[in-house]
């Protein structure tokens, strides 16, 4: 199969899976506000299981690697389809049975991270990384404007079918792995090593630590204030999520060719000081207006730039890339990456559901424009130049 054929298999296997996750995103937290009446407490602690398998994302690599990257994909969209579909079927019977089958949705979820990353940079010459990484993303993107408009436009808005649309994202993502299994790239064909841990990466982990912090109080309050502060319905969230899908078809592949032209370093730095206007207006929307429409408006636009905001990150994967050769080294030190970050996606939100019970949520994103800030400054060290490349 040629590269260009690769890469277009390699591209409608994206948009499959980012379609299932935009699916699963417009539903879960609804789905667990309505089906068991989670707390911000409550939902803050349920993200240490739920992250627990990103965590473990360099070990399951380990394990897995015999495979080719290409066959790690088609396990982990196989285990994130299983685990949709066991949602679907089994999710409203019982807490304990849901929480089975959100870990093993979310192994194959976090499995995915650094496979997606190391097929894109496989695919690429040294001079376009950013280019190609931006043009997988604008593709996922477009997924996600069709997962997320098929809830909006299709989803029972008093009472949301649940079952069925997680039962979507399970055919969704086994889709994908079919797709995943065909990909041959001799490339990621050779042996890797179990796990990376290197002295010329630890500005890279320290980056992706930061990064865990950040995403998550996003991820998991993010929806959580527009559903218990605003009373956002699923299609709402659904709506939200695909206007910043829309807009990412364009400005996830710009955003990549700003890497290419700027380095990583400069996107780095405006990323977390733009994070640190939304955090605050997200936080803090009720109390910069008196009208409370007009803060939900706010705090509606901030939800849509922060998630334009996570194309960026694809300068940490750029980054890392121009750090060596290897392919194979750059999927396990993805992977390493991965695991790093979710120190701070298994800790942050348990923290972050106490002060919301004790303080109000506004204090969790003044902690997270705090994280913000302190990420643009770590990017600082980030050579300006890149590497030889």
């Amino acid at each position: 199969m040629s590269s260009k054929r690769q890469l277009l298999v390699f591209c409608i296997a994206v948009m499959a899976m980012a379609a299932a996750m935009g699916v699963h995103e417009s539903l879960f937290n609804n789905f667990l506000s309505d089906t068991y009446a989670l707390g911000a407490d409550a939902r803050g602690r349920l993200e240490f299981p739920r992250e627990l398998p990103g965590f473990l994302v360099v070990l399951m690599s380990g394990l897995l690697c015999t495979l080719a990257v290409t066959r790690v994909g088609a396990v982990a969209a196989l285990s994130f389809g299983l685990g949709m579909a066991g949602m679907a079927l089994w999710g409203a019977t019982s807490y304990g049975v849901m929480l089975t089958m959100m870990l093993v949705g979310s192994a194959g979820l976090h499995l995915m991270q650094p496979v997606g990353s190391s097929i894109a940079i496989a695919l690429s010459d040294h001079g376009n990384r950013g280019a190609r990484m931006g043009q997988v993303g604008a593709v996922g993107t477009a997924g996600t404007v069709l997962g997320t408009g098929s809830v909006w436009l299709l989803m029972d808005k008093t009472h949301p079918q649940y079952a069925l649309g997680f039962l979507c994202a399970g055919a969704l993502g086994l889709a994908a792995a079919a797709l995943y299994f065909t990909l041959h790239v001799p490339d990621l064909h050779q042996a890797r090593s179990r796990m990376v841990l290197r002295r010329q990466y630890s500005l890279y982990y320290l980056l992706e630590f930061l990064f865990g912090a950040r995403k998550q109080i996003f991820i998991t309050f993010g929806p959580w204030v527009l559903i218990k502060v605003y009373g956002e319905a699923p299609s709402g969230i659904a709506r939200l999520l695909m206007t910043g899908a829309i807009i990412g078809v364009v400005f996830a592949p710009l955003a990549g060719k700003v890497i290419d032209r700027f380095g990583e370093r400069v996107v780095m730095i405006a990323d977390g000081v733009l994070l640190t206007f939304v955090c605050i207006g997200y936080g803090y929307a009720n109390h910069l207006v008196g009208d409370e429409a007009t803060a939900h408006t706010i705090a509606c636009c901030c939800f849509v730039a922060d998630n334009l905001l996570f194309a960026l990150g694809t300068s940490r994967a750029v980054y890392l890339s121009r750090l060596t050769d290897s392919a194979q080294e750059i999927n396990s030190t993805l992977a390493m990456g991965v695991s790093i970050n979710h120190i701070a996606s298994m800790t942050i939100p348990a923290v972050a559901g106490a002060v919301w019970m004790g303080l109000g949520y506004e204090r969790v994103f003044a902690a997270a424009a705090v994280l913000a800030v302190l990420n643009a400054l770590v990017a600082t060290r980030v050579p300006s130049k890149r590497l030889g490349r």
